[in-house]
């Protein structure tokens, strides 16, 4: 079954797709005017069957359940949330460990953070 996850940010949503039980960065999207029928296209595209939403928490979670409802109206999968609540600090971390400076580093890393959040809900719900 293919998965989507998505890390919602409020300037740039982080996509990821599963391949089998492993977890790929996609793309990061501008929050624009278009995202949500960008995010439509890959579902139709990658013939995906599940939407993991990464939840935060306090004022950003009403933002991504908000994100979330409007979503509904574009795909037509079931959308779940996640605990995304480390994910972003995950991803530092790595990228820490694979000795790559923060300067040097180039773009955003939301795909990474959605990749992560991917990966674990597949940890767990896979059996």
């Amino acid at each position: 079954m293919s998965v989507l996850a998505i890390d919602f940010g409020t300037k740039r949503v982080g996509i990821a797709i599963s391949s089998g039980t492993l977890a790929m960065p996609l793309v990061v999207l501008p929050n624009q005017e278009d995202l949500f029928e960008k995010i439509e296209q890959i579902v139709i595209d990658k013939k995906i069957k599940k939407i993991v939403l990464g939840l935060s928490e306090a004022e950003m979670a009403l933002k991504t359940r908000d994100f979330a409802d409007e979503l509904k109206g574009f795909v037509r999968v079931p959308i779940e949330f996640f605990d995304e609540t480390l994910s972003s600090q995950e991803v530092e971390k790595r990228i820490q460990q694979q000795g790559i400076k923060k300067s040097v580093r180039s773009g955003p890393i939301d795909h990474f953070a959605a990749a992560i959040i991917l990966e674990e809900w597949l940890e767990e719900n896979t059996i």
